[in-house]
């Protein structure tokens, strides 16, 4: 009985002892102050607002069957735009090289 007094008596004694520390007590009127809770309530808002951004950043686009539709359209006439240029980018390369062998023929003239 006696030990669980004199640990609450040395525990008041701690925490009086805490409490008259002047770093503790400007730490606590800081953190009741106004500055600290319009810091907080800006952090708070910032975190908010970002994660916000992350969530509409990854959240899956919402489109109508038209969009989709329209957008399938689009990439397949894409691909088949970059396949006619890839087509046509071996045509020039082969004219090249003809323009290449019939310079170097004419010059042997």
């Amino acid at each position: 009985m006696t030990e669980g007094k004199n640990f609450k008596r040395s525990s008041a004694e701690i925490i009086a002892d805490l409490l008259s520390d002047e770093k503790v007590r400007r730490g606590l009127k800081y953190l009741q102050g106004e500055e600290f809770k319009s810091e907080r309530e800006r952090v708070r808002q910032e975190a908010a607002r970002r994660l916000k951004d992350i969530r509409d950043r990854y959240r899956p686009k919402t489109r109508t069957p038209e969009t989709a539709a329209r957008e399938r359209e689009l990439t397949l006439r894409l691909a088949a735009v970059e396949a006619e240029a890839a087509e046509l980018r071996l045509r020039l390369s082969e004219l090249l090289e003809e323009e290449e062998k019939l310079r170097a023929e004419l010059e042997e003239l």
